[in-house]
């Protein structure tokens, strides 16, 4: 009998970690792991939430952050979106920034960021073609 309760606790516990990894719909609740520089030309990284006119997460969006700084350098960091519309970018030293959002079926969007509100998730939606 303690074989099959055993055998019973362990796909219980498989189950319940399967159901915790399920994207969640409501990516507000999930902390940011941007974060802004501390210094011109500073090290920050960005966390992008990518979402269709509906509200809904957008997979697989190509996310571009290009970074031209003061001292004449240029930095880039780039990735695809989660389940859950999420990619937080690997971190670069910041100046001034180009967000590049693009996914197959809508509008690609560019935008401006400013590099000391990384610390908070930068929202894109998207636009279907």
């Amino acid at each position: 009998m303690s074989k099959v309760l055993s055998a019973l606790l362990i796909i219980v516990a498989t189950f319940s970690i399967a159901l915790s990894q399920e994207p969640s719909r409501n990516n507000e609740t999930r902390p940011s792991q941007g974060l802004a520089p501390k210094v011109l030309n500073g090290i920050g990284r960005a966390d992008v939430r990518v979402f269709d006119e509906k509200g809904n997460p957008i997979r697989n969006a190509y996310v571009k952050l290009e970074s031209t700084r003061t001292d004449g350098f240029f930095c880039e960091s780039w990735g695809e979106t989660d389940a859950s519309g999420v990619i937080a970018l690997l971190p670069i030293h910041m100046g001034s920034l180009k967000l590049k959002v693009k996914a197959k079926g809508y509008r690609p969007q560019e935008l401006d960021v400013p590099a000391d509100g990384l610390g908070d998730p930068v929202h894109v939606t998207l636009k279907k073609k």
